[in-house]
């Protein structure tokens, strides 16, 4: 079995039994703690089979996931038919993991098949049939205008903020939440922008729908005072962007910075970290090349100093930690069994999804939303003011697009070809598992013949793809 495959089944056959354990205290007493692990269970187990390629038991533990989520929020009211559903869906998942492994007849995987569809289309019916409707809260209608009015206001100050503040789930009521941080502003500044309106308090919207209040504020505080004037009830954490220009902060991006040959020698040095732990057959005591990884091993350093980013100091130490065990690994120091290498290898992937969040749109790689239409004349204009010089990869993100048409496949094929020359990538990205997603993937898979398209779930999986 591929190692990547069996850390695979391990893990979630450990936190199946961990599922299990909790669906059997819940039978007993309903417990907050046990459905949030329960929760994160499902999450865990959907994400790494929709990565591994099990589409099917992503599937189903998706829905599970979604009635718990629904359940810890209060828009369904937990009760045993929740459990019994829970423990069905864990007893196909468990059938379905083993005749992975197991060679069985066609007749048991179109009956398991079967049986998980039945499983999804049942929670789904019951989410749907449970769900509460929604109440006005009327009682907690304020002041007519209170965000017209302060957002009318002469401006004061000499500082501008733009805050996002984050409800927690648990709060009971979001709106008074809100009035206290408008108070806040009241009392510190005055209010620029506030992403909920008059309507919001007028109409009662549902309080269980508000997850983050975003502001922009003027005032004469300091950042650093601004935590405590927010740190109220029900508020879990906040972000804070500096807007005043006079001080350019670490976050700030520089256009005229020249980083790109620091980040390409970052990324070619990880890329060459994951290929010498993918050998099949590794050769100890080869010294030159050890002599010539620790050359690209000093560049990188280099280059993340010329980068001048405080955040990439951790980065740094842990780029090190990594490239210290595969030399060790690669010149016989240390013997590492396969299961060790692919821990090593996961955690490679997870250092170069941070150096692709450094770089995304940045530098090397370029991110293009198709949107739901006018897809290839919005994609021609976005090419023409595009850095191609600072440029590697163009990732397409398809996801929100409906239909491709055949006059739009023809038009990608020739742009791809003429960027080729210009030695630029393009990887198409068809997120999530709806029926869209799904009907692009097979456009592509179907042109093959033609023009060769890489196609893939999410950002970073095309990322992984096409440096790897």
């Amino acid at each position: 079995m591929d190692a990547m495959m069996q850390v695979y089944m391990e893990e979630t056959e450990e936190m199946l039994q961990k599922a299990e354990e909790c669906i059997i205290r819940l039978e007993m007493d309903y417990s907050a703690v046990d459905v949030n692990e329960l929760f994160r269970i499902a999450h865990t187990i959907k994400g790494s089979s929709y990565m591994i390629g099990y589409e099917e038991i992503g599937s189903i533990m998706h829905k599970i996931e979604d009635m718990l989520d629904c359940a810890r929020n209060g828009t369904i009211r937990f009760d045993q038919k929740i459990v019994a559903l829970c423990f069905e869906a864990l007893d196909i998942v468990k059938k379905m993991l083993q005749y992975k492994t197991e060679p069985c007849s066609e007749e048991i995987t179109a009956s398991l098949l079967n049986s998980a569809l039945k499983i999804s289309e049942t929670v789904e019916i019951f989410i749907r049939n449970n769900k509460k409707e929604k109440k006005k809260q009327v009682t907690l209608k304020p002041e007519m205008g209170i965000v017209s009015s302060l957002l009318n206001k002469a401006t004061r100050g000499k500082n501008k903020y733009f805050i996002t503040l984050f409800i927690e789930e648990d709060a009971p009521m979001t709106s008074p939440v809100l009035l206290m941080i408008l108070q806040c502003v009241e009392k510190i500044g005055t209010l620029m922008y506030s992403s909920f309106k008059d309507n919001y308090f007028e109409q009662g919207s549902s309080d269980s729908e508000i997850k983050t209040f975003d502001i922009m504020i003027c005032t004469d505080v300091e950042e650093v005072e601004l935590y405590t004037y927010f740190a109220l009830f029900y508020v879990e954490k906040i972000n804070i962007v500096d807007m005043s220009r006079g001080k350019l902060e670490e976050n700030d991006y520089y256009f005229n910075d020249n980083c790109n040959d620091a980040y390409k020698i970052i990324l070619t040095t990880s890329r060459k970290l994951y290929n010498l732990l993918s050998k099949e057959d590794t050769e100890y005591h080869k010294k030159d090349e050890v002599n010539l990884i620790e050359i690209l091993r000093k560049d990188t350093i280099r280059a993340f100093h010329n980068i001048k980013n405080e955040k990439t100091n951790s980065f740094i130490k842990d780029f090190n930690e990594i490239f210290n065990l595969v030399i060790r690994i690669y010149d016989g120091r240390l013997i590492a069994d396969e299961k060790k290498q692919v821990a090593i290898k996961i955690k490679m992937l997870k250092l170069l999804e941070r150096a692709y969040n450094y770089t995304k749109g940045k530098y090397l790689f370029c991110v293009f939303k198709s949107g739901k239409d006018d897809f290839i004349s919005r994609f021609r204009s976005f090419i023409e003011i595009m850095n191609r010089s600072s440029t590697l990869i163009i990732l397409i993100d398809l996801s929100q697009l409906k239909l491709l048409q055949e006059e739009d496949v023809k038009s990608l094929i020739e742009i791809k070809k003429d960027l080729k020359n210009q030695e630029i990538e393009i990887g198409i990205v068809a997120e999530g598992t709806s029926t869209s997603a799904r009907k692009i993937i097979n456009i592509f898979d179907s042109i093959k013949p033609i023009e060769k398209f890489s196609v893939f779930r999410s950002e970073f999986e095309a990322v992984i793809g096409m440096l790897l």
